[in-house]
């Protein structure tokens, strides 16, 4: 139910939920032994556990308990109602649980609302559990079918774990199911689910054992995450859950925009039950509610080709960075190092996604994709967890294969396959961060570029036609100016974040591109002030501090990414120097400095987005973050490293400058 930015970089930190019951462990009773078949192909007989069907004319009290209040910062989320326990936001009527939001005045909220759960009733580790709804869908609402570690009220949050099966929000014609945990403050893994109309009646389902957790709306998988041997550390898996069930209003993910005149907003439950005894599944049921494939089942490419790891051959990758290789006359091996679990999500010729968990040896993930022939395009992209446990998706790529053992990549560093040249295949090369599409959506032609101006004549040698281009991914740290006429003329548009259509104005019109670092300002969320280099002094060894925004270039920042391990690089913009934990300080309270950029690790940054668009910055050689100290306010406020604490004064946030 807690959600920040949906893009991982996808990890964060968040105040444990204040005013949950204290937990109490409770036995479950058998209540019945059934054969089921509860998703496309469950093969076992399963035990009913626990359930409601919601057949009485109220709320069954001996089951779900009631939350009631603002919780802790509007429940750590800034939501917007009042949760009460009123037949008025929540009932039993024709055969249905009815969660009502209403707008109404109450508690110093403008609305009510209701969040269910069942802690201290019944709690489970392992097994099945689906319940079938209809969800509300307006601007600012959010329901939710979701479970929470039972140990909460003891190690808080997110250390007792977090397993969201059903999120929607807004009008958005689409669901979401993701994992939060503790490793390094806050992991999250998630997907959502392809387009289909929630307000109708659908199951969502969780498989849950010890090696995966699996997401499934009407038996279809859509994704899953592995927890085996506490993969990413996962620990908080393997221990007891309950249930809960609500609707919020508003809130940091859904936004505060809302439509007050759709309500009241219902979620209807028709049902909730849990199975155990670990049924099996079958992994290759149809995924038509892919977000890939837009909610249409059976959607095979020209080849079928799925892969295996039968035969995984690590001879032909790189020891740094991640990207694909040819392995074989008739295979290919993607590799990510300095990892510690990979899933590779593939098409070969636009056929069917794919989405398989690498074989990890070491830090080095790795799997081979068998029966290619030469020609055959294979599109991919990585979600993986690195080596200190952040989890992030990567900007999709391609690979094109060639028989004879050369190949060529949207992420390759030189030539293609119908040159003959041989290349990596890196997904982060010097051919550049940025991607072109030809198509919306991300599709179609595609072509890579670096920091540099780009003419026609420049494109065209990528292989991109004039005014064809339709789609960007930008990533964190640039910028983009799309140009309608040659030589950078006409009209322009600057992009800076991944963009999936560029829109009416500029859709196949653009004829130049400019590509640069983007320049930011550094606002620590607690003080207001700006990330400053003291008396924009150019020596290495001064001293980093706060001050007010002033538009002096010793407030200006830019990124280099390093690709063997993930972290940033954070310049002055000043003198080309790189924020540094002076000394090599592995101490709280050790000094931030300026000092020549040497990429090692004490310069070396962790980024990771937090709620309202602000992020923590952790050192990859102290492992601690950066943060005012002494949660100084005035100009001249030293910046230093500590344990991290989820704190405003260790809180940032990016502000473009250029």
């Amino acid at each position: 139910m807690r959600k920040l930015s949906k893009k991982i970089l996808s990890l964060y930190a968040k105040k444990a939920i204040i005013g949950l019951a204290s937990v109490a462990m409770v036995a479950t009773m058998s209540l019945s032994t059934i054969n089921v078949s509860p998703v496309k192909g469950a093969t076992t007989s399963s035990t009913l556990v626990w359930s409601d069907e919601f057949n009485g004319n109220s709320i069954d009290a001996s089951k779900w308990g009631f939350e009631i209040g603002t919780g802790s910062n509007g429940w750590g989320n800034n939501e917007q109602q009042y949760y009460t326990n009123r037949t008025d936001n929540a009932y039993v009527a024709d055969g249905a649980l009815h969660i009502r939001a209403k707008k109404e005045a109450y508690g110093g909220k403008n609305y009510t609302s209701a969040r269910l759960n069942t802690n201290g009733k019944f709690t489970f580790t392992y097994g099945y559990v689906e319940a079938r709804l209809a969800l509300p869908s307006s601007q600012g609402i959010w329901p939710a079918f979701w479970m929470l570690g039972a140990n909460i009220g003891s190690v808080g949050w997110p250390s007792c774990g977090e397993i969201d099966i059903m999120e929607a929000i807004n009008a958005e014609n689409k669901t979401y199911g993701t994992c939060h945990w503790n490793a390094n403050g806050h992991a999250e893994y998630g997907k959502p689910t392809g387009n289909f109309d929630i307000t109708q009646y659908h199951t969502y389902g969780l498989q849950w054992d010890n090696q995966y957790i699996r997401f499934f709306v009407d038996g279809n998988k859509f994704y899953e995450m592995s927890i085996a041997n506490n993969a990413g550390d996962t620990d908080e898996f393997h221990k007891p859950f309950y249930l809960l069930l609500n609707v919020a209003v508003g809130g940091n993910w859904p936004g505060f925009s809302i439509d007050d005149s759709a309500f009241p907003q219902e979620m209807k439950v028709d049902y909730v039950r849990v199975y155990q005894d670990n049924p099996s599944f079958d992994s290759s049921s149809s995924n038509n509610v892919d977000k890939n494939n837009g909610g249409n089942s059976g959607n095979t490419g020209s080849t079928g080709n799925t892969g295996n790891t039968g035969n995984t051959d690590t001879s032909n990758t790189p020891a740094s960075g991640m990207g694909m290789n040819s392995s074989g006359n008739n295979s290919a091996t993607a590799y990510v190092n300095d990892s510690k679990w990979t899933d590779i999500h593939y098409s070969v010729n636009n056929g069917a996604q794919q989405n398989v968990r690498m074989t990890q040896s070491g830090n080095k993930a790795t799997y081979t994709i068998n029966g290619l022939k030469s020609g055959d395009n294979v599109s991919y992209w990585f979600t993986y967890c690195n080596t200190s446990g952040y989890v992030k998706d990567t900007s999709k790529y391609t690979y094109t294969h060639n028989s004879s053992g050369s190949s060529s990549g949207s992420g390759s560093s030189s030539g293609s396959s119908s040159s003959g040249s041989s290349s990596s295949g890196n997904v982060n090369s010097t051919s550049g961060d940025v991607y072109i599409y030809q198509d919306i959506n991300y599709g179609g032609n595609t072509a890579s570029l670096g920091v540099g101006n780009y003419t026609l004549s420049s494109l065209l040698a990528k292989g991109f036609k004039n005014d064809d281009l339709s789609s960007i991914k930008v990533p964190f740290g640039y910028k983009v100016t799309l140009y309608d006429n040659d030589n950078f003329g006409g009209e322009s548009m600057v992009v800076t974040s991944d963009t999936k259509w560029i829109g009416t104005a500029f859709n196949d019109r653009v004829s130049s591109i400019k590509v640069e670092k983007a320049r930011y300002k550094i606002v620590n969320k607690h003080s207001g002030l700006c990330l400053d280099v003291a008396g924009a002094n150019k020596a290495s060894g001064t001293n980093v501090q706060q001050c007010e925004a002033n538009g002096n270039i010793a407030q200006e920042w830019e990124l280099d990414y390093n690709n063997d391990d993930y972290t940033y690089i954070i310049k002055s913009a000043l003198t080309g120097k790189a924020l540094d934990m002076g000394g090599w300080s592995q101490d709280n309270g050790g000094n931030a400095i300026i000092w020549d950029n040497n990429k090692t690790a004490n310069q070396r940054w962790y980024i990771t987005q937090v709620d309202g668009g602000y992020v923590f910055f952790i050192n990859k050689h102290s492992n601690k973050s950066l943060e005012v100290g002494g949660w100084s306010t005035s100009n001249g406020g030293n910046v230093q490293q500590w344990d991290y604490k989820a704190q405003a004064n260790q809180l940032w946030k990016f502000e473009m400058v250029n």
